[in-house]
């Protein structure tokens, strides 16, 4: 337990540290900007006075000069001139300068009542600018609280350095030359519109806080209420007004939706729907009246009214970027739609064809007709990929990460979840170009008999004799043997009906009795004509098998049930026996052994 307080407190240890550091270099890299800002305003502030002066000397120089129009004094006035033009370009060049200092500076407002009264960029001695800001706001919150403060009495007072406005022996800010140089004004200048601010924000906030304003404000906030209760109210008589006009008039006026002899919506699933439509259509305005009084309810009071413009903010703003965000993205849309129309006329096209191929109109060479339709499904998805990749890049959002993680996402998922599926689509496509059966045929998979009844990319479907459907997967189909009775049913089928007999009946009496059954079955063929062979020789019987050819796969087990009638008849007129002869041993019975008695 001590080890764990230990490494506990270590923890917390570095943490601190770690903020610590982060926190004091970030306060070096703000230091190191301002001194650079400072430094660079000092320069230009540097190069101001020296113009100043170099204007200043040439002038003295012609006001010395006492011919009029001597050589020398034209010189000099062409000088000043030249200067002058000069210096008008370098006050150009300044104020762009000065310009993006501005744009591209960090700057701290002053704000003590949620209301900016100005803006401070630089440092100022050893203080940054954001403690310049900071210290603003606290001296004038400060005088505001003291009722005793006299904002006539705030002044100006100017030295070399800055031009300070003081109240009594409090310095509330100072201007200097660099803030003066900023703003493109006097230090003076700046200080008389700073001075002016803060008397108006001071007097400001202690008019809009007197007892009679916040009473004032109150009964307004209570008058917006009163109203907004009423509102509410006549909003509710209304939704009651209408819910019950629609149940009392259910019957005779909201009829059924019928498309033919269809019901799409009954009536009350249509006065449900009006009734919903009612309630969601209150509760709007409802939200819409309460968006519209909650800002005139935080604009009343003073200390309040920022929340108000947040409030609007939070509805305004994404509201706007929306809106710009669906302008931007028009050109972009438009590409959407035009990909979209050509790949779907190509579609269309693609699908003309493949039809007359299908319908026999349109023959190509080694291209059978039943491949048509397959074949168009594979070239239809090549396309619609096509289509994607092509309008993936103009999606709204399409290089986003987060989009991105999706795509990634629903890609792992579809290739962990689809891999059987996606073997049985390629078995599926195998077997149509295989050809090895086709809708209608008869055909046995594994030890399953049925004619086909559908074929579809993943799977096909049986129907057996007895009326059964079976599915089977196609990679099954792909991986087994199948068997077809319809490819050559009209040359006849051969199918096979076995028997067993003993050997004391010879084989040529039991071919005649079987060779004399398929004549009198109307369902199998006299050509070829049936035979029968010997297929086995066991040890007490031999195995007859009789081959008969039939053209409908579908009747082979009837034909099968008729044939072994006929045996049962003719074999049993015949006096023959259809059962293979066994041994059987019989065992005497032996008593059990009972040892003798030794006592006698």
């Amino acid at each position: 337990m001590r080890r764990f307080y230990i490494f506990f407190f270590t923890i917390i240890l570095c943490f601190c540290s770690t903020i610590v550091g982060l926190y004091a270099q970030e306060n070096d890299s703000i230091n190191k900007k301002e001194l650079g800002l400072s430094t660079l305003l000092n320069d230009i502030r540097q190069q101001q006075i020296n113009d100043s002066l170099e204007r200043q000397k040439l002038q003295h120089e012609i006001a010395s000069l006492k011919s009029q129009n001597s050589p020398k004094k034209e010189n000099l006035k062409q000088q000043l001139n030249n200067f002058d033009e000069e210096n008008n370009l370098r006050k150009q060049q300044l104020k762009i300068k000065v310009d993006s200092i501005k744009k591209n500076t960090k700057r701290y407002a002053v704000a003590p009542f949620n209301d900016t009264l100005f803006y401070i960029y630089n440092k100022l001695g050893s203080s940054l600018a954001k403690d310049r800001a900071y210290n603003v706001v606290s001296r004038i919150e400060n005088l505001y609280e003291d009722d005793f403060v006299k904002v006539d009495s705030f002044k100006i007072e100017n030295n070399e350095i800055s031009a300070d406005i003081v109240y009594k022996d409090l310095i509330i800010t100072s201007i200097t030359e660099l803030d003066a140089l900023l703003e493109g004004k006097s230090k003076e200048e700046i200080a008389t519109q700073y001075l002016k601010l803060i008397q108006q924000a001071i007097s400001k906030e202690r008019a809009d806080n007197s007892i009679t304003k916040v009473l004032i404000r109150t009964g307004l906030v209570l008058l917006i209420l009163v109203v907004f209760s009423i509102l509410v109210y006549f909003i509710n008589r209304l939704k009651r007004y209408g819910t019950n006009r629609l149940l009392a008039e259910r019957t005779e006026r909201i009829k059924d939706v019928k498309i033919k002899n269809y019901v799409f919506l009954t009536s009350v699933q249509k006065t449900r729907i009006f009734i919903n439509t009612i309630n969601i259509a209150r509760w709007g305005l409802i939200v819409l009246i309460a968006f519209i009084m909650l800002p005139i309810v935080f604009s009343v009071f003073p200390f309040t009214q920022s929340w108000a413009s947040n409030l609007i903010g939070l509805f305004t703003k994404p509201l706007k970027k929306a809106v710009f965000a669906i302008w931007d993205y028009i050109p972009n849309l438009i590409t959407v739609f035009v990909i979209l129309f050509v790949m779907r006329y190509a579609v269309r096209f693609v699908k003309y064809i493949f039809n007359e191929i299908d319908k026999g109109k349109l023959e190509v060479n080694g291209f059978h007709r039943e491949f048509a339709m397959p074949t168009f499904t594979i070239v239809r998805f090549l396309l619609q990929a096509f289509t994607l990749v092509l309008v993936f890049p103009y999606l709204p959002g399409a290089n986003s990460d987060i989009f991105k993680g999706i795509s990634v996402f629903i890609g792992v998922l579809f290739s962990l979840g689809s891999s059987s599926a996606i073997s049985n689509i390629i078995a599926g496509l195998v077997i149509t170009y295989m050809r090895p059966f086709r809708i209608g045929d008869r055909i046995t998979i594994a030890d399953k008999t049925g004619v086909v009844i559908e074929k579809s990319p993943l799977v096909t479907r049986l129907r057996t004799i007895k009326n059964e459907e079976i599915t089977i997967p196609n990679s099954s189909i792909l991986s087994g043997n199948t068997v077809n009775y319809s490819t050559f049913s009209e040359e006849g089928i051969c199918f096979q009906v076995e028997l067993t007999v003993g050997y004391e009946e010879p084989w040529q009496r039991i071919h005649e009795l079987l060779l004399n059954i398929p004549t009198r079955i109307a369902r199998v063929n006299q050509l070829p004509a049936p035979f029968v062979l010997q297929k086995k020789l066991d040890d007490f019987y031999v195995l007859y098998e009789l081959n008969v050819y039939i053209s409908k796969s579908g009747e082979i087990e009837l034909a099968k049930s008729e044939i072994y009638q006929h045996i049962l008849n003719d074999f049993l007129a015949a006096g023959i026996e259809m059962n293979g002869p066994h041994l059987f041993a019989k065992l005497d019975h032996v008593p059990q052994y009972q040892p003798k008695n030794t006592d006698k």
